[in-house]
Protein backbone atom coordinates (compact mmCIF):
# COMPACT_ATOMS: atom_id res chain seq x y z
CA UNK A 1 0.00 0.00 0.00
CA UNK A 2 0.97 3.34 -0.34
CA UNK A 3 1.18 5.54 2.78
CA UNK A 4 1.41 9.28 3.67
CA UNK A 5 1.46 11.04 6.92
CA UNK A 6 0.44 14.33 7.58
CA UNK A 7 1.50 16.28 10.49
CA UNK A 8 -0.68 18.33 12.46
CA UNK A 9 0.49 20.07 15.48
CA UNK A 10 1.70 17.22 17.78
CA UNK A 11 -0.79 14.74 15.99
CA UNK A 12 -0.93 13.22 12.14
CA UNK A 13 -3.16 11.87 9.79
CA UNK A 14 -2.18 8.91 8.28
CA UNK A 15 -3.60 8.09 4.28
CA UNK A 16 -3.47 4.88 3.31
CA UNK A 17 -4.08 3.65 -0.76
CA UNK A 18 -4.36 0.23 -1.44
CA UNK A 19 -1.66 -0.90 -4.62
CA UNK A 20 -3.75 -3.85 -4.92
CA UNK A 21 -7.08 -5.00 -5.83
CA UNK A 22 -7.18 -7.60 -2.96
CA UNK A 23 -5.37 -6.04 -0.51
CA UNK A 24 -6.94 -5.38 2.85
CA UNK A 25 -6.95 -1.46 2.34
CA UNK A 26 -8.98 -2.42 -1.04
CA UNK A 27 -11.16 -5.21 0.92
CA UNK A 28 -11.85 -2.50 3.38
CA UNK A 29 -13.29 0.19 1.27
CA UNK A 30 -15.14 -2.15 -0.70
CA UNK A 31 -17.11 -3.44 2.05
CA UNK A 32 -17.55 -0.51 3.99
CA UNK A 33 -16.92 2.39 1.35
CA UNK A 34 -14.26 5.24 1.69
CA UNK A 35 -13.69 6.99 5.36
CA UNK A 36 -11.97 6.90 8.38
CA UNK A 37 -10.78 3.09 9.03
CA UNK A 38 -9.21 3.33 12.35
CA UNK A 39 -8.15 6.12 15.13
CA UNK A 40 -4.52 5.38 16.59
CA UNK A 41 -2.84 6.29 19.19
CA UNK A 42 1.02 6.67 20.05
CA UNK A 43 2.64 5.36 23.60
CA UNK A 44 5.91 5.56 25.24
CA UNK A 45 5.96 1.46 24.95
CA UNK A 46 3.38 -0.80 23.56
CA UNK A 47 4.30 -3.94 25.52
CA UNK A 48 3.61 -2.20 28.51
CA UNK A 49 0.69 -0.74 27.25
CA UNK A 50 -0.48 -4.11 25.84
CA UNK A 51 0.48 -5.86 29.39
CA UNK A 52 -2.28 -3.24 31.06
CA UNK A 53 -4.87 -3.92 28.40
CA UNK A 54 -4.74 -7.04 29.07
CA UNK A 55 -4.35 -7.23 32.73
CA UNK A 56 -7.39 -5.46 32.95
CA UNK A 57 -9.10 -8.01 30.10
CA UNK A 58 -8.99 -6.07 26.99
CA UNK A 59 -10.04 -8.23 24.52
CA UNK A 60 -7.26 -7.43 21.72
CA UNK A 61 -6.17 -8.41 17.78
CA UNK A 62 -3.09 -8.47 18.18
CA UNK A 63 -1.17 -10.07 21.53
CA UNK A 64 2.04 -8.99 20.43
CA UNK A 65 3.06 -6.18 18.65
CA UNK A 66 3.96 -6.24 14.90
CA UNK A 67 5.54 -3.75 12.02
CA UNK A 68 3.42 -0.77 10.76
CA UNK A 69 3.74 1.70 8.38
CA UNK A 70 7.03 4.29 8.96
CA UNK A 71 8.48 1.64 11.03
CA UNK A 72 6.05 1.75 14.18
CA UNK A 73 5.60 -1.59 16.27
CA UNK A 74 1.65 -1.54 16.32
CA UNK A 75 -1.30 -3.11 17.61
CA UNK A 76 -5.30 -3.23 17.57
CA UNK A 77 -7.96 -3.35 20.35
CA UNK A 78 -10.41 -5.74 19.32
CA UNK A 79 -13.38 -3.24 18.03
CA UNK A 80 -15.93 -5.19 20.29
CA UNK A 81 -14.25 -3.32 23.38
CA UNK A 82 -14.62 -0.18 21.60
CA UNK A 83 -18.27 0.12 20.45
CA UNK A 84 -17.27 -0.61 16.72
CA UNK A 85 -14.06 1.93 16.38
CA UNK A 86 -11.01 -0.07 15.07
CA UNK A 87 -8.19 1.50 18.01
CA UNK A 88 -4.08 1.13 16.93
CA UNK A 89 -1.59 1.94 19.27
CA UNK A 90 1.62 2.64 18.13
CA UNK A 91 5.64 3.21 19.30
CA UNK A 92 7.83 5.04 17.46
CA UNK A 93 11.16 5.37 17.72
Amino acid sequence: MNVAFIPITDSEVELLESVEPDGPIAKYIEKRGEGIQHIAFRVDDINQCLAELKEKGVRLIDQTPRHGAGGAKIAFIHPKETNGALVEICERD
